[in-house]
C-alpha cells in the first residue's frame, strides 16, 4: 500500500517526522516491509533524520543510487527486487529508504517524474507492504501523482481549528473516494482544543479516522542529530525515559489507527474488540 502523507493544512510541521516514525513503527516492532521516500526535490530531511545525511551507522554503511536510479531501473523495465535493492538504502530487516536523488531540481525533472512516478509505486508496491511517502505540500509539483495513487492519504493538521473547515472540505471536494486520515503533530492534551474535543465539534474526525502525536523534546533533538533511527532502537532495548515511553505509546496508537483506516475498518486492536479507555481516546 502507498500511504501519501501531507501537509493537510498549509504550513503544518511533522510531515516529514511523521512518516520517519511511522515507517519505524511498521518496519522494526510490526515487521512490516516498508519503504521510505520523499517527493520534494531539493530537500533531504527525511533521510538526514534517519541516518544523519552523510553519517552511515555500521548496520547500514551502503548508500543506495537513489529515486533516479529507481525511475531508469522501471523505465528499462528491470526493476526485480535484485534491482530495487541497489536503489535503496537498507535501514534494518525490513526497512528501507530510497535516497533523495532527483537529477536536478527543474522543470524537466517534474515532467518526468509525473510520467514515470505511477509505475515506480507500482513496482515497489510489489516488494513492500508499505511504501511511505513524504509528500508535504499538497499542491507541490509531485503531490497529484502520489496522492492519486495512494491507498491511504494522511492529512497533517494541528490543533488550530482554523483552518479545519476548508481542509475537510477539500478532503470531499479534492479527494472523492479516497480514504483520509488526519494526524495532529505536536499534540497538547492540556489545551481545550483536544482530540475529545474536536471530535465532539467536527463530526468529520472521529476514533477512526484520526490520531495524534504529542511534541516531545528527545525526538525533535534526534532530528536535529540525525539519529532519530538510534533513538528508537535504544528505547527498544528498554534505555529510554518516562517521556519516550509514553511518545511511542501514542505512536502505536496513530499507527494501529492508521493501518486499520487503509483496511476500512477499525479492525482488532486487543482482546477481540477494539476498546479504549475512557478519558484516554486520543
Amino acid at each position: 500500500m502507498v500511504v501519501a502523507l501531507t501537509e493537510g493544512i498549509s504550513g503544518q510541521l511533522g510531515t516529514t517526522l511523521h512518516t520517519a516514525l511511522f515507517a519505524l513503527w511498521l518496519a522494526y516492532e510490526e515487521k512490516k516491509d516498508c519503504l521510505v521516500m520523499s517527493v520534494q526535490p531539493g530537500r533531504r530531511d527525511l533521510e538526514a533524520y534517519l541516518t544523519g545525511g552523510k553519517k552511515r551507522y555500521k548496520s547500514h554503511p551502503e548508500e543506495g543510487t537513489g529515486i533516479e536510479a529507481l525511475r531508469k531501473l522501471v523505465k528499462a523495465g528491470f526493476a526485480d527486487r535484485e534491482g530495487i535493492r541497489e536503489c535503496v538504502t537498507e535501514l534494518g530487516g525490513h526497512l528501507s529508504l530510497l535516497p533523495e536523488q532527483f537529477y536536478n531540481t527543474g522543470q524537466r525533472t517534474l515532467r518526468d517524474y509525473r510520467e514515470d512516478i505511477p509505475r515506480m509505486l507500482l513496482e515497489l508496491e510489489k516488494h513492500y507492504d508499505y511504501i511511505l511517502c513524504d509528500v508535504g505540500d499538497e499542491r507541490g509539483g509531485l503531490a497529484p501523482e502520489v496522492i492519486g495513487d495512494a491507498g491511504l492519504l494522511v492529512r497533517n493538521i494541528g490543533q488550530n481549528t482554523k483552518g479545519f473547515l476548508q481542509c475537510f472540505k477539500e478532503s470531499g471536494t479534492c479527494y472523492p473516494g479516497k480514504t483520509i486520515f488526519y494526524l495532529l503533530g505536536c499534540y497538547d492534551a492540556e489545551s481545550k482544543y483536544n482530540m475529545h474535543n474536536l471530535r465532539y465539534s467536527y463530526r468529520e474526525l472521529n476514533l477512526m479516522n484520526s490520531a495524534c502525536l504529542p511534541y516531545c523534546t528527545e525526538i525533535r533533538d534526534a532530528c536535529l542529530d540525525g539519529k532519530l533511527l538510534h533513538l528508537f532502537e535504544k528505547w527498544q532495548k528498554g534505555r529510554a525515559g518516562a517521556a519516550l515511553t509514553d511518545f511511542f505509546g501514542s505512536l502505536k496508537k496513530a499507527a494501529r489507527r492508521m493501518q486499520d483506516a487503509g483496511r476500512g475498518g477499525m479492525g482488532i486492536l486487543e482482546g477481540g474488540a477494539y476498546i479504549e479507555k475512557k478519558g484516554n481516546e486520543a
